[in-house]
């Protein structure tokens, strides 16, 4: 799927970048679909979760740290704008251990994303 279609299908600019996952050449981010707004994801006690993932080479991390790959947070994604192939996701993350706070600017490239959304499930 290509960046332009993600975002008119999943909206990310009102849900939440929740985990960052790093596994052989790919890496996945997990965001939280879950929206009051959203008339088919806003059941409360469900999970509704959308993985977006890339290959290592077209992703990075512009502003922030690299702790985001690392730790448990919650970023809220203020910003998704693509240009010219390229998407620019801007959170605000929360740092649950560390209890920190820092804006992240990560960088997608190459216009193609993987996408797997997760059937909703109640939360343990």
């Amino acid at each position: 799927m290509n960046f332009d279609e993600m975002l008119r299908a999943y909206q990310l600019t009102t849900r939440t970048l929740i985990a960052v996952f790093e596994k052989g050449d790919a890496i996945t981010l997990r965001f939280d679909l879950y929206n009051d707004d959203d008339p088919v994801r806003c059941q409360e006690g469900m999970a509704y979760l959308l993985d977006v993932t890339v290959q290592r080479k077209q992703f990075r991390i512009d502003v922030g740290t690299t702790k985001l790959l690392h730790e448990t947070f919650s970023g809220d994604i203020l910003r998704a704008e693509p240009v010219d192939g390229v998407l620019c996701l801007v959170a605000d993350c929360s740092f649950y251990v560390t209890k920190e706070r820092e804006v992240i600017e990560i960088t997608l490239t190459g216009n193609m994303v993987e996408i797997k959304e997760h059937p909703p499930a109640k939360y343990v």
